[in-house]
């Protein structure tokens, strides 16, 4: 079985969250109409770990560079795993996670980040997929309230860092 890609066909590379209760849902598009979820606990934000992981590798170069984000569940999750590939590319594989219990204080005592089975793939130009990215943190802007945390999250929005992936990619 191959694994979908975020790249296949008209729509691709849509990107979006919701927040609810302290979880958070990343959808990616698959193509027209595959859509991929994974959600997210709140006991880590991983919302602001993807963040500055997108913030990272915005900036192009040309060395590789790999960023790695815990989107963990609970129990469960995946990592995504971004890597600078090619001049102006940037690949992301999404893994599960060959051991699911990793929440801290109650984690396997030998839990390790080993990856499981791939869920979905991407090669793409840097602006294309962190432009995805960027466009699905932006939309998230409006759920934020008075005190800067996002609504159903509980964590505060990276604004300055979102506005840093902007910066970056209109250069």
């Amino acid at each position: 079985m191959t694994s979908p890609h975020l790249d296949d066909g008209p729509g691709r590379g849509a990107v979006t969250f919701r927040f609810k209760a302290g979880w958070c849902d990343l959808t990616l598009a698959t193509g027209e109409q595959g859509m991929r979820t994974f959600r997210a606990t709140a006991l880590n934000d991983a919302f602001a770990s993807l963040v500055a992981a997108v913030a990272d590798l915005a900036g192009g170069g040309h060395e590789t560079r790999l960023r790695a984000v815990l989107w963990g569940g609970e129990p469960g999750g995946v990592f995504l795993d971004f890597a600078t590939v090619v001049p102006d590319h940037v690949a992301l594989v999404v893994h599960g996670m060959a051991e699911r219990n990793w929440i801290a204080g109650v984690a396997a005592p030998n839990w390790m980040p080993v990856r499981g089975e791939v869920l979905l793939t991407s090669l793409q130009p840097r602006t294309e997929l962190l432009g995805a990215f960027l466009a699905g943190f932006t939309g998230v802007a409006r759920l934020v309230r008075p005190n800067g945390h996002i609504e159903g999250w509980g964590h505060p929005y990276p604004a300055d860092t979102v506005a840093a992936i902007r910066d970056a990619l209109e250069r």
